[in-house]
């Protein structure tokens, strides 16, 4: 008798814990990461969040991360979403303003990267950008507007870089944003 009730608690645990194994793995993408890979679906996605319409100038991918570059009227956002289990996305986060350049440090599955995005009003060719006294280089293509993209060499507790130096297609420097003029890179 003894024996009886334990197998049946023993088997309604595991049923249980089975249960939440399925959910949390099969079903809960489904609920959690729903934006379809259509820029239509990831402009509706950030206009919710932002309760404003936008619109996408361009869009890359890194690793498990989708980065969009988009303009709201005269300001200029950008947003980043993860992609799912089910090739769907989940918009983790906008942001938007007058900066014209947009520089952050993200988080994917594969490690931490560098990005920088903006609009090119200026002739940007490269950007050389400090992490934690480290230095990258990214290299930005032409157009309107870029996202320039880095990993990392290791890893930083940094959110931004440091500083960066914007230079045109002939490498003389257009400015500065975040270090010192007389600083020598």
């Amino acid at each position: 008798m003894k024996y009886k009730k334990r197998y049946k608690i023993c088997v309604t645990i595991a049923l249980v814990i089975c249960v939440l194994f399925v959910s949390t793995r099969y079903i809960k993408p489904y609920y959690t990461y729903k934006v379809e890979d259509d820029e239509n679906a990831i402009a509706q996605s950030i206009s919710q969040m932002v309760k404003l319409p936008v619109q996408i100038r361009l869009m890359e991918d890194a690793d498990d991360k989708k980065i969009v570059l988009f303009t709201i009227e005269s300001q200029f956002g950008e947003a980043e979403l993860t992609k799912g289990p089910n090739h769907k996305y989940k918009l983790d986060f906008t942001g938007h303003g007058t900066n014209e350049i947009r520089p952050r440090i993200m988080e994917t599955g594969k490690g931490q990267y560098v990005r920088i995005l903006g609009r090119n009003t200026e002739g940007i060719s490269k950007i050389l950008t400090l992490i934690d006294g480290e230095k990258y280089e990214l290299p930005v293509q032409e157009g309107d507007f870029f996202i320039a993209i880095s990993p990392l060499t290791g890893s930083t507790e940094s959110k931004f870089p440091s500083g960066s130096v914007l230079y045109d297609s002939q490498g003389n420097e257009i400015r500065r944003i975040g270090i010192s003029e007389d600083y020598i890179l």
